[in-house]
């Protein structure tokens, strides 16, 4: 006999489901990241930019890999 949920579904599609939704919620969770990110380095002027080693031509670069630092090149 198979296990079964409250719902009557099977325990592995509920599972499907909650595992779609954490990355989901994951997903958008770094995308807010990268925008506050993004707003934050493009509200700076060009010397405090400079002051930390970023050129404006760096800042979508930098939101998308925010893995990476610009201090340690």
């Amino acid at each position: 006999m198979s296990m079964m949920t409250v719902l009557g579904q099977p325990a592995v599609l509920t599972r499907k489901v909650t595992d779609f939704i954490e990355r989901t919620r994951n997903a958008l969770q770094k995308q807010r990241r990268r925008g506050k990110l993004r707003a934050a380095l493009y509200g700076m002027n060009s010397r405090d930019l400079h002051d930390i080693g970023i050129a404006h031509s760096d800042i979508e670069y930098l939101a998308s890999h925010p893995e990476i630092d610009p201090r340690d090149v």
